[in-house]
């Protein structure tokens, strides 16, 4: 199953590969600021799921900027869209009842702050430890 970028997306991405092929230093220059600052934010925020910070955040711009360049990149951005898109049709649902959407609206909420709360408690738990 391959996942296709929203049209507004790919509309970016090409505008983007039109700018960056305009010269030929332009593309390379491109090129290498993606291949190297891609998978360092992605490390960054993989590392953020543990330490203080928007890990997941950061991991997404990260292969958003991989998108740029590779197609692989692009083809994990669609099926994360996908996703999300999925996430917030089961938690808002248009045409539900207000009840149903302020119910979806409220586990929403909850798992963000069950998530934060878990994540600080790992970090100060981590943090407190004595390593020798």
């Amino acid at each position: 199953m391959t996942h296709q970028l929203s049209p507004r997306a790919t509309a970016f991405l090409d505008r983007i590969d039109a700018w960056s092929g305009q010269s030929r230093l332009r593309s390379v220059l491109v090129r290498a600021g993606v291949t190297v600052a891609g998978p360092l934010l992605v490390v960054a925020g993989v590392a953020m799921l543990v330490l203080p910070g928007p890990g997941l955040v950061v991991i997404a711009l990260g292969l958003a900027l991989l998108a740029l360049e590779y197609n692989w990149a692009r083809g994990v951005m669609g099926a994360l869209g996908s996703l999300v898109g999925r996430v917030r049709r089961a938690v808002l649902p248009q045409d539900a009842t207000a009840g149903r959407k302020l119910l979806g609206l409220g586990g929403g909420a909850a798992f963000v702050v069950a998530t934060t709360a878990l994540t600080g408690a790992v970090t100060t738990f981590v943090g407190a430890q004595a390593f020798f």
